[in-house]
């Protein structure tokens, strides 16, 4: 990929908001209420952009959208149930929508009667879909970067495999480098700033929201529900992403909803919030005012 514009290295080199936490009301939570932990920046009574993080990473990850995009919007980045400081949800097994349950109790808990844009990546695509099949009245558009069809349409024995296998390196105490996680969400020729911010993701993670993260999952198929959604949406994809192809994750989703705008992000591998800052924010920009 080319180097940092000026613009995409002032992004990233501003600072995080602060952590916060709320008191959620939701059914998911054994006595109906849990805390989800957050940062946001921007003036509250700016339209709402909600940003939803992956399998591997947290809030952090939108480092540059805090800084490109709060002037105009309140910007809310979720840790979700069972990362960082967020109340997991009891038990093993978490279905995708008790995660959009869990966004839907964010929202009221912080007033956000409405967002302007839903942002979600990797596996915070897959929980933001379903978000906005379940909740259609508190979402104007969709923003899904390196989007993930999910496993909900494996069954049987292959399911299972693939399950098991996915569980048995789901685990913050096995030793892995951090060099060697940044090489399979990045490109080769990834500027080094980029580098450095993707090999911290990881570190608001926890065995079992990790887990339960998984096997969330398997509990949908994305091309299975994306029709069913109705704002505007955008596909984000990066061509040389090795953790969610194009042809096998952006390009079934776009042939299920023929109606959703394709962006492709030349040169980028997985991480595209963080790559190409600009282009990123700006379209979401877009789609917020499509939406207006």
């Amino acid at each position: 990929m080319a180097d940092l514009s000026p613009a995409d290295a002032e992004f990233l080199g501003q600072d995080l908001p602060a952590l916060a936490r709320v008191d959620v009301a939701s059914s998911i939570y054994s006595g109906q209420q849990g805390q989800i932990e957050y940062r946001a920046a921007g003036n509250p009574s700016n339209a709402a952009v909600l940003m939803l993080h992956g399998l591997g990473s947290s809030s952090a990850g939108y480092r540059a959208q805090f800084a490109g995009l709060s002037r105009d919007f309140h910007v809310i980045a979720w840790n979700a149930p069972g990362f960082g400081g967020s109340s997991p949800i009891p038990g093993q097994d978490a279905k995708i929508d008790d995660y959009a349950s869990a966004v839907e109790g964010l929202l009221r808990a912080l007033g956000v009667r409405r967002l302007a844009a839903l942002v979600g990546s990797s596996w915070g695509s897959v929980v933001a879909t379903a978000f906005a099949r379940q909740y259609p009245a508190l979402v104007a558009s969709l923003v899904l970067s390196a989007p993930n069809t999910a496993r909900g349409h494996l069954v049987g024995d292959t399911r299972t495999a693939e399950l098991n296998a996915w569980l048995r390196t789901a685990d913050v105490n096995i030793p892995v480098s951090r060099a060697a996680i940044a090489d399979r969400l990045l490109t080769p020729d990834t500027p080094a700033l980029v580098r450095q911010h993707v090999e911290r993701l990881r570190d608001a993670m926890t065995t079992q929201g990790w887990r339960q993260a998984i096997r969330s999952t398997f509990t949908v198929y994305t091309p299975d529900i994306i029709s069913e959604v109705r704002c505007p949406i955008a596909i984000l994809s990066g061509t040389r992403d090795q953790v969610a192809p194009q042809q096998d994750h952006a390009e079934r989703l776009l042939a299920a909803a023929p109606r959703a705008t394709s962006y492709p992000f030349e040169g980028c591998g997985h991480i595209l919030k963080l790559e190409a800052p600009s282009k990123f924010n700006a379209v979401v920009r877009e789609m917020a005012a499509q939406a207006k």
